[in-house]
């Protein structure tokens, strides 16, 4: 039997949609499967709430009915926070999918500014949690990232093999164009 070929691994990637800021509602949460020679291999959505709690929960239940996890080795997630505050635990989520996740973002967040605007909330203090919890962060070429269930090596190695057409790893970037056209009808750049 041939030995897989690592460079043909898979990544999910993970990004909400357009959302109105401080307003009821909800917005889509676009996963893509993408292999590391940038062929698409599968897209899904879910929705999630404005500010709300449910990002999580969400992320592992829409995986979990999929076929992506079989497939991946690694999930992208576009920072911590979707549709404004709705906080996701990157922990939680690689424990329940097995899968190590990745967070990135373009620059240096702001914790302290952060931890002020999750202040507002009701349940701040679990909101902060998970901020704090989401890990030490590191940087990557010209990103930053965090990581659960993966060394900060490992995590480089992966960002490094889907960053490809910009400074953002691949799975996420275009995750993040699905949902932009799912929710304004047409695609913005990341």
């Amino acid at each position: 039997m041939p030995k897989p070929n690592k460079e043909l691994i898979r990544a999910i990637g993970i990004d909400d949609g357009h959302f109105t800021p401080r307003k009821k509602g909800k917005t889509k949460l676009a996963f893509v499967l993408l292999r590391a020679d940038n062929r698409l291999e599968g897209i899904l959505s879910s929705e999630i709430t404005v500010d709300g709690a449910d990002s999580t929960k969400t992320i592992i239940k829409t995986l979990s009915n999929s076929c992506f996890l079989e497939q991946a080795r690694c999930i992208f997630l576009e920072g911590i926070n979707f549709a404004g505050f709705n906080m996701a635990d990157a922990q939680t989520i690689s424990k329940k999918t097995g899968l190590p996740v990745i967070i990135v973002f373009r620059k240096q967040p702001g914790l302290k500014g952060i931890e002020a605007a999750l202040k507002k909330f009701k349940d701040s203090k679990k909101r902060i949690s998970l901020l704090r919890k989401a890990g030490k962060i590191h940087k990557a070429e010209k990103i930053f990232f965090q990581c659960h269930g993966i060394s900060g090596e490992g995590a480089r190695e992966a960002i490094r093999k889907f960053t490809i057409h910009s400074n953002f790893p691949e799975p996420v970037r275009i995750a993040h164009l699905v949902a932009s056209a799912v929710t304004l009808g047409r695609s913005t750049s990341p």
